[in-house]
């Protein structure tokens, strides 16, 4: 398991708390902005921090933020496929001790279902948090939901539906280099209007 985040300000560590597990897309436009989700083929990491309330008790770090793909919320069960929610503060809002919870079906001959850590968001910075399928039993299909709280009131809540990768045209050559260039923003064109 890969819990992966990137954060321009400190983490604290999490706090068990219950949470909401509604599958419907919602986002808190009057605490974040700019909130973007979707896959990830690769990223680098530079290091890893203890999260107790994860199924391995740490998340990775990186420095670099991701590239999240714009393929909507299917996510083929592919093992080294990341999929995540990149997000910052509205304007004039700073958000420290967030809780970035992760709900999904149970895992195998585990049972964990929710995984969660602290999270902190910044008008002027963005905050990815990420999930990759490192391990077999990680790739569990159904739906999966990115859920940032702060104090109680819900940040955003992006679900995700977990798949067969049969059942993911383009699965097997998704995280292919020349696949790849599809999640890099495209050039503009000499002359184009910017």
């Amino acid at each position: 398991m890969r819990l992966t985040f990137l954060l321009a300000l400190s983490i604290a560590a999490p706090a068990a708390e219950a949470q909401e597990t509604s599958a419907e897309l919602y986002i808190n436009t009057a605490l974040v902005a700019e909130v973007s989700y979707g896959l990830n083929c690769a990223v680098e990491i530079t290091g890893s921090m203890e999260a107790p309330d994860t199924d391995r008790g740490q998340v990775d770090v990186f420095d670099t933020p991701p590239e999240l793909s714009p393929l909507g919320q299917v996510v083929p069960a592919l093992l080294g496929l990341g999929f995540g929610v990149r997000a910052r503060a509205a304007d004039g809002v700073t958000i420290t001790g967030a809780t970035f919870t992760v709900h999904h079906p149970p895992f195998p001959g585990r049972g964990t279902t929710t995984q969660s850590w602290r999270a902190s968001y910044s008008d002027s910075a963005f905050s990815t948090h990420l999930y990759r399928f490192d391990f077999p039993y990680e790739a569990v299909t159904g739906t999966w939901v990115m859920h940032a709280t702060y104090e109680g009131e819900t940040l955003y809540r992006i679900p995700f539906t977990v798949v067969p990768p049969e059942a993911y045209p383009g699965a097997a050559t998704l995280c292919d280099p020349e696949s790849l260039l599809s999640f890099a923003p495209l050039p503009e064109a000499e002359g184009a209007p910017g």
